[in-house]
């Protein structure tokens, strides 16, 4: 119906002389697009991971969404094949059923993308059924094409690399999520993975090679994509699993590492791609497509000027082999790679292999390493009205776009690394294995402030977020922030201040805050109300000072609220908690101890789900926290 559809509409909207152009190379057009895209998602595919922004996902969002597409549309023109004289060879119909088997040698093609988000990883039976479904076709194409000449012969190694390469992406995608229960047992885990004996044989003096072993060996055993998977802490017994005496550099390095495991599962052929199937494969299609092509140009040899589609087929052959090769040449240069090299250790070549591909992996890519911050002070003085407002108010995209507009991506520093690695282990000695539900009580506790600052942390947690963000605020342009290490302290402190806001302005689900849109907007409101009220437009210290010494009355916040913010005087908690923050000579240590638990409850209380879209948008802390907690959370836990 689609078809018939695109056919009525191009008869009657393109003009004669288009029209005959189009029916000349209209396919070769589509074919050729097709490829384009094709070689976008090989380029761009895997860069989503450390590449933050709307740009990339959007064009890699797009690319995936047309491929689809186009090779449906494609085929159906395919199908359609005119009837000739059973004496008399017909070449073009001979070389139009050639694009079929090269369809799903494109479509099939890059190993950066098997899935675009997660959803996708749960339609492996729609993947096999589409599979069954245009194989069928193709076959059908070239059964009504065949005619036992030289060119009919090359649609066989062709449709096998095809079939290999499609139904590598349907492997990949029924793998990523099945449902096995788990591994639950030390012996089960060292005889599956056998990785104390890799531990032992590693090569000495290899940079960086043991922590990437050691992020797969956490990964294999903890496998945090499969929410049904069985699991205990078990550092007692797994003494390679503790990271315990690892600097905080090397303990991020072992993350990034172990989420980049995870990217690959969920959205890539990775997994698939380093085992000994997956080569014999991929050795099969690459030899196919070379056999292909070499005997397309020997055919033709001396009949390229008699047949210019031949040309562009020579063309599109050569492409999708030089795309297969370059897929092949980066191999070697992943994660993957090396833990199959350590495993084959005893080869000759691969401790040599090992010490350049350690030495390159320190510097790979595995996230954005950004640190997102959102303040909301400086939006609400200095967010102005959109130009084109009243388009991108379809679905609140201003709101959206807006909030975009304001907020920046920092390098994440050094010290916030360290910061990280000493607060959560300082929870950790007081939590134990029990699930994360607390979200600053056990850092006060350690201050010996439980008291003053609870009622702060008894709000709801969009709340609790709001009032610490504006205290934050104040503190910092209170502060002369004379001394070194509490210069630190308060640079930190506001980059999670920060940070946290931006969860809750533009990534509320990672929060598990049903209301978290609704406090925000509440947020924003009372406080562009106090900006205009006081006349001030630039200057977001002027509005922390007059917030700190000026008194509010209960008349100048204005009566409308929602059914969640209407006993809630947010500026009112804001100074309170400022007041008593203000009165420590510590309100540093506590802050960023507090921001930093508040971080990992909401990572411990995110849905795998989310984490998983998160790795895919550049990364984020939020996530790094979340698969730290997980190794050292017993999620069968049954409290008394």
């Amino acid at each position: 119906f689609d078809l018939w559809i695109y056919r009525n509409m191009h008869v009657s909207l393109i003009p004669g002389g288009l029209k005959d152009l189009w029916d000349q190379w209209g396919l070769e057009t589509l074919v050729l697009f097709s490829f384009i895209l094709q070689l976008i998602l090989t380029v761009y595919g895997n860069r989503r991971k450390d590449i933050p922004g709307i740009w990339i996902r959007l064009t890699v969002w797009c690319s995936y969404l047309l491929s689809a597409s186009l090779a449906r549309i494609i085929l159906g023109k395919l199908t359609v094949i005119p009837e000739s004289d059973p004496d008399e060879r017909n070449i073009r119909r001979e070389l139009k059923a050639l694009y079929a088997p090269l369809l799903l040698v494109q479509i099939g093609n890059p190993d950066a993308i098997t899935a675009y988000s997660i959803e996708d990883n749960r339609l492996g039976v729609r993947q096999l059924i589409g599979l069954v479904f245009q194989v069928a076709i193709v076959t059908w194409i070239i059964i009504k094409s065949w005619t036992h000449s030289w060119l009919s012969y090359l649609y066989l190694p062709l449709f096998v690399s095809g079939l290999i390469k499609y139904g590598e992406v349907v492997w990949a995608l029924k793998s990523a999520l099945n449902k096995r229960s788990g591994i639950i047992t030390v012996e089960e885990i060292d005889r599956e993975a056998n990785m104390p004996a890799l531990f032992r044989m590693l090569p000495h003096n290899v940079p960086y090679v043991e922590l990437i072993l050691m992020a797969y060996y956490r990964f294999f055993s903890l496998k945090p994509h499969r929410e049904n998977w069985l699991y205990l802490p078990l550092y007692e017994s797994l003494p390679h699993m503790s990271l315990e005496s690892y600097e905080s550099e090397e303990i991020f390095q072992i993350t990034d590492a172990e989420l980049s495991f995870m990217y690959d599962v969920l959205y890539t052929k990775a997994p698939i791609i380093y085992t000994k199937q997956g080569c014999i494969l991929r050795a099969v299609s690459f030899f196919n497509l070379v056999l292909t092509l070499c005997g397309f140009c020997i055919i033709f040899k001396y009949q390229f000027d008699h047949h210019w589609k031949a040309w562009f087929i020579a063309g599109m052959l050569a492409g999708a082999v030089l795309l297969e090769a370059y897929q092949i040449a980066q191999l070697p240069f992943s994660d993957w790679a090396i833990i199959q090299l350590i495993k084959h250790r005893n080869l000759p070549l691969v401790t040599p292999c090992l010490r350049i591909l350690g030495h390159r992996a320190s510097h790979w890519k595995r996230w954005s390493n950004t640190l997102p911050q959102f303040n909301l002070l400086s939006f609400c003085l200095h967010d102005k009205p959109l130009k084109c407002s009243k388009i991108l108010r379809f679905r609140s995209f201003d709101k959206a776009f807006k909030k975009n507009r304001h907020r920046i991506r920092l390098k994440l520093p050094q010290e916030l690394k360290v910061l990280m690695v000493q607060e959560m282990r300082l929870v950790d000695a007081e939590r134990g294995q029990k699930p994360f539900n607390q979200r600053g009580e056990w850092s006060l506790g350690r201050y010996g402030c439980l008291s003053d600052f609870k009622w702060s942390l008894k709000r709801d947690f969009d709340k609790s977020i709001t009032i610490w963000h504006i205290a934050t605020d104040i503190c910092y342009y209170s502060d002369d922030q004379c001394n070194t290490e509490t210069n630190s302290k308060t640079r930190m402190g506001k980059l999670l201040s920060n940070y946290m806001m931006y969860l809750l302005a533009m990534r509320p689900h990672m929060l598990s805050i049903a209301t978290a849109t609704i406090i925000f907007r509440h947020a924003y409101d009372k406080l562009k109300d106090f900006a205009q009220k006081e006349r001030l437009i630039k200057d977001e210290g002027e509005v922390c000072r007059i917030l700190r010494m000026e008194s509010l009355h209960s008349n100048s916040e204005r009566s409308s609220e929602t059914v969640v913010t209407s006993k809630w005087n947010m500026l009112k908690d804001a100074q309170r908690l400022t007041r008593n923050l203000m009165r420590r000579e510590d309100r540093w240590n506590i802050i960023c101890s507090v921001w930093v638990e508040m971080m990992c409850f909401a990572a411990a209380n995110c849905s795998a789900d989310e984490h998983s879209e998160q790795i895919r948008r550049g990364g984020g802390l939020i996530t790094h926290a979340w698969i730290l907690l997980l190794h050292k959370t017993d999620k069968y836990h049954i409290s008394d």
